[in-house]
C-alpha cells in the first residue's frame, strides 16, 4: 500500500464530496457556489436564466461528485490488494471522461451567464 497514492484518492474523495454537497446546495437551497459550479468572474446576480442554469448544471454535477468519490474509493482499494497497474489505467481513463465532460459542461453553462 502507497501512502502517497492515498493520499490523493482521500483528496479526489473529498473534492468529489464537495462538488455533491454544492450541487445539492444549488438545487434545494438556491446557492450558487462561486469558484465551484461557476468561474470566480461571473456574477451570479446577473445571471440571464438561473432556474435554467440550475436545472442544466445540476445533474452533471451530481454525476461528477459521484465519478469522483468512486474514482478515489477504486484507488484505495487497488492500494489494498496491491494492483498498481490497474490504479494507473483507471486513472488515465478517468482523468480522459472527467476532461471532456468538464469541457461539455462548460460549454453548456456558458449560455446561461
Amino acid at each position: 500500500m502507497d501512502t502517497f497514492n492515498n493520499i490523493f484518492d482521500l483528496a479526489i474523495i473529498i473534492g468529489g464530496a464537495m462538488i455533491l454537497y454544492y450541487a445539492v446546495q444549488m438545487k434545494t437551497v438556491d446557492k450558487i457556489k462561486v469558484g465551484v459550479m461557476i468561474p470566480p468572474d461571473v456574477n451570479v446576480q446577473k445571471m440571464k436564466d438561473r432556474a435554467g442554469f440550475i436545472n442544466y448544471s445540476y445533474p452533471r454535477h451530481v454525476a461528477q461528485g459521484i465519478a469522483l468519490v468512486l474514482l478515489g474509493v477504486t484507488g484505495i482499494f487497488c492500494d489494498l490488494i496491491g494492483r498498481g497497474d490497474i490504479h494507473v489505467i483507471i486513472y488515465g481513463i478517468a482523468l480522459v471522461v472527467l476532461l471532456i465532460g468538464n469541457l461539455m459542461i462548460d460549454k453548456g453553462k456558458r449560455k446561461f451567464y
